[in-house]
């Protein structure tokens, strides 16, 4: 698989979303016409305090402490949260998240220039200071599938082609353009919010047999050549899962392509408007955390049209 690697200069730590310039922004800023807003973002919580222990090999859900006091005869409330992880939920994944097992991380940076100390590389302060404001196109593909009379379900490891993106983008009449981020809903939030009991939630993820989008030459080459700045899906890896040793994923395109991934964001409210009103657009803007040499961070995500 290709590197893109100094296509934005030597020291760049962007990667795709060096595909956002400021026309971009302002013309996304033009299609809010109704002030409607929509978050796009899980509780903090959700998913991993909704399942079991262990279903991720590592990550727990936060840990909330209420701290009461006094003060100068005020009642005052104050608040702490351990066991954070930045990638539980509705997270961005970082350039530092993914290295190649050949070539090592995004734009030749060395592991040991990710050390979360001052002039750490690929960390993500760096969107927070690009500022991430762009056009939003959503791409649905449970109603697209449906429309076509094609299965999908949002686990069973289905794969949606570049071929049914560029096909689900035709459809509505919609151009995926340069500094695009691309809004991938597969319904595997949808899912989650409707299962009966604590064990059907266990088991849509701890199963980890997610359906998402294909890695293959074609979608690098359709996401490269459209010149998205990100893909965000309410999937919990944006593509098809699981993944396999020495073939190409679009997590190993994070540090090949400096593709920028999001993933577990709740785009179905958003859906249910672009369904309804047949627009598939919107402004798209995030604010990560602003935390030196972060490997990820909660998106923060607001979609208004």
């Amino acid at each position: 698989m290709p590197l893109a690697w100094g296509v934005w200069g030597a020291e760049d730590q962007l990667g795709t979303l060096n595909n956002i310039d400021a026309e971009t922004t302002a013309a996304a800023a033009a299609l809010v016409r109704r002030g409607l807003r929509f978050n796009l973002n899980l509780p903090l919580h959700v998913p991993l305090g909704e399942v079991g222990p262990l279903a991720h090999r590592h990550r727990t859900a936060p840990a909330q402490t209420l701290i009461c006091a006094s003060l100068a005869g005020l009642t005052v409330r104050d608040d702490r949260v351990d066991g954070l992880y930045p990638q539980g939920s509705t997270q961005w994944d970082g350039l530092c998240h993914i290295g190649d097992p050949i070539h090592g991380f995004y734009n030749g940076v060395r592991p040991e220039e990710i050390t979360q100390r001052e002039g750490t590389k690929l960390g993500i302060e760096h969107y927070v200071r690009f500022g991430i404001a762009t056009r939003g196109v959503m791409v649905d593909l449970p109603r697209y599938f449906a429309r076509i009379g094609r299965a999908w379900s949002s686990m069973g490891s289905l794969t949606a082609s570049a071929a049914d993106l560029v096909a689900a983008l035709e459809q509505t009449g919609t151009v995926l353009g340069r500094g695009d981020v691309l809004l991938v809903r597969t319904g595997w939030v949808e899912a989650f919010r409707a299962a009966q009991d604590g064990a059907e939630r266990d088991a849509l993820f701890r199963n980890r047999t997610y359906s998402g989008l294909a890695a293959d030459s074609a979608m690098w080459e359709f996401l490269w050549d459209s010149g998205v700045a990100a893909v965000a899906s309410d999937c919990v890896t944006v593509e098809t899962w699981p993944i396999h040793e020495g073939k190409p994923s679009l997590h190993l395109a994070i540090a090949r392509l400096g593709l920028v991934l999001g993933e577990l964001f709740d785009l179905d409210s958003l859906a249910e408007e672009c369904a309804r009103s047949g627009v598939q657009t919107c402004f798209f803007v995030s604010s990560p955390l602003n935390l030196r040499g972060g490997v990820g961070s909660p998106a923060n995500a607001m979609a208004m049209v």
